[in-house]
């Protein structure tokens, strides 16, 4: 890869709330070797460097995109349960290279998986870190369920306290990144609750117990309150969804949320705009479900924005591979995000880069700095003055070898 500098009229280092103007990013090899200024370079600098790239004035470049809620193997369709159920794993594996292809040249260099089963997401995942296989980086879960409860059909099913201890051992001694507790039901699965709890306190504690004790974070998907309630007893590390959901709908509790801004726990919103994305589309067929999802779309961007307000720590995923979520879908939804929740640009862009880093315990991700891996995104225009730039791919690099070339 050798030594390459990247010129651009802003650089954002994924921390301040403003770019730098007309700087410049140096790299060696798969790592960041210096940032800063234009000026600031001298008058030998392509003699210094095996290759140069100016991006011109009117570009950006900023840290590649981290979408920490995905499902790499799941279809983005419309039946996405039946699919899951019944495809073999030679489809479920063809489905998560494309994946994270598309999931790649849309500028996400790092995804965290939430529930692929751990005998296709670590050869995956290892197979990227080799380069044999081009894509994001791939930070793996174990995903604990109930029997027959939600995702059961990408994760392991326990039923009591030492199954639970014992599938977090499993999973760890696999070599899986983190545990992912399926704490409520979800809408995915028919037949799950998501209004209650999968797990008692007890087990979620037994849980996270055996994964700190194992070096482990955890994540915990979330929508009922008991759920949530059980989530921050056993102190995970994130929360998904927290959705506060009540059979009224999305719901508020103002001694949970300081709860979970006091402890620490992270809370991925998972924002995505589904089935939204058709709304200009005349010749799709909006359903009595689709209206739904919508109006709960809303009522969770509300909650997302209060969570905000309230000091919990959020961070950006949208649920890639779920119902009418493809995996290029992140930088649009990082749009919606900004805009249905009343976000700042720099707020959405750190929860995507810099604060999810911190989220997955990864201080080499989500920065540009000396020092860090080389994982860049570049866009046409700026994403800190209009977040729909975020969209304007022009130049992708992974492990500073460039992947997406500059447009």
């Amino acid at each position: 890869m050798g030594t390459l500098l990247i010129r651009a009229g802003h650089v954002y280092d994924g921390v301040a709330d403003r770019a730098t103007e007309k700087g410049f990013v140096a790299l060696d090899g798969d790592t960041i070797a210096a940032v800063g200024r234009q000026a600031d370079l001298g008058s030998d600098t392509a003699a210094r460097y095996e290759q140069v790239i100016d991006l011109g004035d009117g570009a950006t470049v900023l840290p590649g995109l981290i979408n920490m809620h995905t499902h790499m193997s799941f279809t983005g369709g419309d039946n996405v349960f039946h699919d899951a159920v019944n495809d073999t794993d030679t489809v479920r594996m063809i489905r998560i290279v494309e994946n994270l292809r598309a999931s790649l040249l849309s500028g996400v260099t790092t995804v965290r998986d939430c529930g692929t089963l751990p005998h296709l997401a670590l050869p995956v995942r290892d197979s990227v870190e080799r380069g044999l296989l081009p894509g994001p980086r791939i930070v793996a879960s174990g995903a604990i369920t109930s029997t027959g409860g939600h995702c059961f059909y990408c994760a392991t099913e326990v039923d009591d306290e030492a199954s639970m201890r014992k599938a977090v051992r499993a999973h760890a001694k696999r070599g899986v990144d983190f545990i992912k507790l399926f704490s409520t039901g979800g809408n995915l699965t028919p037949g799950t609750n998501s209004l209650e709890a999968q797990f008692t306190e007890r087990e979620m504690c037994a849980a996270t117990e055996e994964a700190r004790r194992l070096g482990r974070r955890t994540s915990s998907h979330a929508h009922g309150t008991p759920g949530v309630r059980n989530s921050i007893k056993a102190r995970v590390t994130t929360i998904e969804h927290c959705s506060f959901q009540t059979a009224k709908g999305i719901g508020w509790e103002e001694d949970l949320a300081a709860e979970v801004a006091d402890s620490g726990i992270f809370v991925c919103h998972t924002i995505f705009r589904g089935v939204g994305k058709h709304a200009n589309d005349p010749g799709f067929d909006f359903t009595a479900n689709h209206e739904r999802y919508l109006a709960v779309l809303k009522e969770r961007q509300g909650l997302t924005r209060r969570l905000a307000d309230k000091g919990v720590r959020l961070v950006a995923g949208n649920d890639a591979g779920v119902s009418y979520c493809g995996f290029a879908d992140f930088p649009g939804d990082l749009v919606l995000t900004a805009e249905g929740c009343g976000f700042s640009a720099a707020e959405v862009l750190r929860s995507a880069t810099s604060v999810a880093a911190d989220a997955l315990g990864r201080p080499e991700l989500g920065v540009l700095a000396p020092g860090k891996v080389a994982d860049l995104l570049a866009v046409e225009g700026n994403p800190l003055a209009d977040i729909h730039d975020i969209e304007r791919t022009r130049m992708v690099v992974a492990r500073g070898k460039v992947v997406r070339a500059a447009a």
